[in-house]
């Protein structure tokens, strides 16, 4: 699958593209890409493009409404790649100048000149242009003019409520990351590296490996312990999976003050190696409790023990 990361770069011909932000790449969006990888296949020579761009909108447009996010950009990358591989994603720099044109040189200049349209996905509530001006009966009718089919895709509902990324944002907020895989179709993660903590595990007989997110807006699920698999990579990219007990919060037993909330994953299943500045990957499984202040460490360890033992008997 081929990445461009600037519009200067290309010349496509042939394309269906599915246009969106993909945060989550959840099954709504899925299915939009990969209508748009089908409909390729028809097309002699026909290249299936996912468009999408480096930050929302919003952080721009309108930063007060800005919603945290669901993935980094490289895992947007890499999960389109997984589960509805296009054949190029374009990533558009979502900067003042883009955010400038009108909906009319969005669609000649990016669309048709750019990228070579021939038949566009996108979801019933697409907006595009300087001041989201455009809609999809705009972009319609721009087909007719340019030569270029529009096809609207539904969005995939669950129990009656459309799965979106706002739904998901709140599930994840509320610590429901079982619920949130089931509308992701993939569990919620978070990417970082791996940092310099208090070291206070070590001491406790539960050494922890502490994540910086990659993404300083990326959302963190709700303070509390939980089941998850944490994934390592070495210098030659090859992957290891481990079962582990995460903590995400303000450790209140051990820390005074504190206003930020950090991320520990006690790595298990025998795991001792040192990992400080490596790149990290934890993937949320289900929520075993929330966060509590302990009246001792004594307390404390003896709590973490029996998370672990639930832990073991939910990750295999």
């Amino acid at each position: 699958m081929k990445v461009y990361r600037s519009l200067s770069e290309i010349r496509l011909r042939d394309t269906t593209i599915a246009i969106g932000v993909f945060d989550g790449v959840h099954r709504g969006h899925q299915k939009v890409l990969i209508r748009a990888k089908e409909s390729a296949r028809q097309i002699p020579g026909g290249q299936s493009v996912a468009l999408t761009f480096d930050r929302h909108p919003a952080e721009l447009v309108a930063p007060e409404h800005a919603p945290s996010y669901l993935s980094t950009l490289s895992q947007r990358v890499e999960m389109i790649a997984e589960f509805s591989p296009v054949d190029a994603v374009v990533i558009v720099p979502f900067d003042i100048n883009f955010a400038s044109l009108s909906a009319h040189d969005f669609v000649k200049d990016v669309l048709v000149d750019r990228l070579g349209a021939l038949r566009i996905f996108v979801g019933a509530d697409f907006r595009y242009g300087k001041g989201r001006a455009g809609g999809v009966m705009d972009l319609e009718a721009a087909g007719e003019a340019y030569h270029f089919g529009v096809d609207v895709v539904h969005s995939v509902a669950e129990h009656g409520e459309r799965v979106s990324s706002t739904r998901i944002r709140a599930l994840v907020a509320a610590g429901d990351v079982a619920a949130a895989h089931s509308l992701l179709g993939h569990p919620f993660s978070l990417r970082g590296s791996v940092v310099y903590g208090k070291q206070l595990g070590r001491t406790l007989g539960f050494p922890t490996a502490n994540l910086e997110p990659d993404e300083p807006k990326q959302l963190l699920p709700s303070p509390g312990v939980y089941a998850a698999r944490v994934l390592l990579s070495d210098a030659n990219g090859a992957q290891t999976v481990w079962p582990a007990a995460v903590s995400v919060g303000l450790n209140p037993t051990t820390d005074k003050v504190r206003t930020k909330s950090k991320v520990e994953a006690f790595i298990m299943g025998g795991f001792h190696d040192e990992i400080y500045g490596s790149a990290m990957d934890i993937e949320f499984v289900e929520r075993l409790r929330g966060e509590k202040k302990f009246d001792s460490l004594e307390a404390l360890v003896q709590q973490i023990a029996q998370d672990v033992r639930t832990v073991e008997g939910i990750i295999v």
